[in-house]
């Protein structure tokens, strides 16, 4: 009898540890700016347990000019236009290529919008590439589905995958440069918010239009 007991009680607790985990995972808003030679872009990420909205902002009217809308569950994503009031569905494009081999390795350690991060450096030297990720420990578990979903070709996603120890994690600050040191691009999150989204974000507009080639 003693014994059920302690096996019940070992399974109640990995149940209430799973429970708290699931919890625990990462709901609100964060804002970030991507700034490259010529240009920099202004987006914010909504995000809901499998749900996640990417609005990109206009620079001048501070407003979102264009949506992502992306179903993690169900694989689906959808683009909107929003000045046009269209939508259209995005199929995930096939995962993109790498020349050579990608060499890991971790770095410093100092403080970003409240988060203890973690550096990794990721270099390439057959793509001439190094991109330092700032990574936030916080129990972001969409990012990683997320970027394997949108399968983006820019060397930022690309390499984020190549590190071993990104799961949960979210990367605050990520600088890529040119192996003689010279920067290329800068993705930084400008401010983070916990806070319960409501589901009608991730909604399609009722009067949007479906676009058709």
């Amino acid at each position: 009898m003693k014994k059920y007991i302690l096996q019940f009680t070992s399974i109640i607790t990995l149940v209430l540890i799973f429970s708290q985990t699931t919890a625990q995972s990462f709901e609100g808003m964060i804002e970030f700016k991507k700034e490259t030679l010529t240009d920099t872009t202004n987006y914010v990420y909504f995000v809901k347990g499998y749900l996640v909205r990417i609005d990109e902002i206009g620079t001048k009217s501070h407003k979102a000019e264009g949506t992502f809308l992306i179903d993690m569950d169900q694989k689906t994503m959808k683009t909107l236009n929003h000045e046009r009031k269209l939508y259209m569905d995005q199929p995930t494009p096939p995962s993109p290529t790498m020349k050579g081999t990608c060499t890991v390795k971790k770095g410093e350690v100092k403080n970003l919008q409240g988060y203890k991060c973690v550096e990794y450096i990721v270099t390439n030297t057959e793509e001439n590439t190094q991109i330092s990720y700032w990574l936030a420990d916080g129990k972001f578990s969409f990012f990683e589905k997320l970027l394997h979903q949108l399968n983006r070709k820019d060397k930022s996603s690309i390499y984020f995958l190549q590190i071993p120890a990104l799961k949960n994690t979210f990367p605050m600050l990520s600088v890529q440069q040119n192996m003689d040191g010279k920067e290329q691009m800068r993705l930084e999150v400008t401010k983070i918010t916990k806070k319960e989204i409501d589901p009608t974000v991730f909604d399609l507009p009722k009067d949007y239009n479906k676009f058709e080639n």
